[in-house]
């Protein structure tokens, strides 16, 4: 092997000027074997580069022949390409994509139940804001046990608007609720059943249940009391319902808006209808069995109107998710 160095030790006499001379080109000297065989003899800086496109199993490097050691690593490269396994998989083409988990429904993403509370809760302000000498008059009669109205109130100004919508806006938030409980109870139902099917069949069963009951309750009241207390009796009644629907809107929006758990919603909708309910009790035995004997008369009274209607409405609300369930 020769070496391309070449040194050479300079004269020591004085230099004379020499005119420089044009450069063409530059040329690189040829270098030892080992490169002259890597570049085919051709000087490096004017070496072309071609990438050759190499099959399987004549895999490897561009090395130098006569190198011993590149050989060898030459020879393990071109084994170990052989002892590859190429696997080709095919994923089939799906137009449709590939099924995932579907979102769940909310009614928070639901544009009708989002105007209809937004609806229900400018009604509510309305009427308590048309009918608030009612309301104030029915507030400030509450404990205070009147036995014939006060001839110097306002007749006109002391009425309750919007009674059709009042029982509306309770049926509606109260099936809500109840589409809520089937949401997390009974997952089965729901995932067999329309939502809106849901919500429209609950939300009719509470107006059923509110008109049954108030119609009952004209019923007996005219048949055992008078038409003075009768009367009493419808304008408390009216405003327990309005009472209902206003209490039920926060929990309502709390549950659609929030999320909030199944348990803490159960206990307050208990709490609110409970305390609704006792209101409700006292003013009946203010109204109509304020005597002693008169307590028997009153548990009759509310057992047979208020506790034995809500046992039949949470049976027949069962009842008809199971219906819905078997003709889904």
């Amino acid at each position: 092997m020769t070496d391309s160095l070449h040194i050479e030790t300079p004269a020591l006499t004085a230099s004379q000027p020499v005119a420089p001379q044009p450069v063409e080109h530059l040329v690189m000297e040829p270098a030892d074997s080992t490169l002259q065989a890597y570049f085919a003899g051709e000087p490096a800086m004017l070496r072309r580069f071609v990438v050759e496109r190499k099959s399987v199993e004549n895999w490897g490097f561009p090395l130098p022949k006569d190198s011993v050691f590149l050989a060898e690593q030459r020879s393990f490269w071109d084994s170990l390409s052989r002892e590859i396994t190429w696997q080709h998989e095919s994923v089939p083409y799906r137009p449709d994509g590939i099924a995932g988990d579907p979102v769940p429904y909310r009614f928070r993403n639901d544009d009708f139940v989002t105007s209809a509370l937004m609806l229900s809760f400018f009604l509510l302000v309305w009427v308590m804001a048309s009918s608030w000498r009612f309301l104030r008059e029915v507030a400030k009669d509450f404990f205070y046990h009147r036995l014939r109205p006060n001839l110097f109130t306002d007749r006109a100004n002391t009425v309750l608007r919007g009674r059709f919508f009042l029982v509306a806006q309770a049926c509606f938030m109260q099936g809500i609720l109840f589409f809520d409980y089937t949401q997390k109870q009974q997952p089965e139902v729901f995932a067999q059943v329309s939502p809106y099917t849901l919500l429209g069949v609950s939300t009719l069963i509470f107006g059923v249940y509110y008109l049954t009951k108030v119609m009952f309750y004209r019923m007996v009241n005219l048949t055992f009391f008078s038409p003075e207390r009768n009367k009493q009796w419808d304008d408390h009644l009216l405003v327990s319902i309005l009472a209902t629907g206003a209490l039920l809107l926060p929990l309502t929006l709390l549950v659609v808006y929030f999320d909030l758990p199944f348990r803490e919603t159960l206990i307050t909708y208990v709490l609110l209808m409970a305390i609704v309910k006792m209101l409700l009790f006292y003013k009946a035995y203010r109204i109509f069995f304020s005597t002693l004997i008169g307590n028997v008369h009153l548990i009759l009274y509310f057992c047979a109107l208020e506790v034995v209607p809500i046992l039949i409405l949470w049976m027949t609300l069962l009842a008809s998710n199971r219906f819905l369930m078997a003709n889904a």
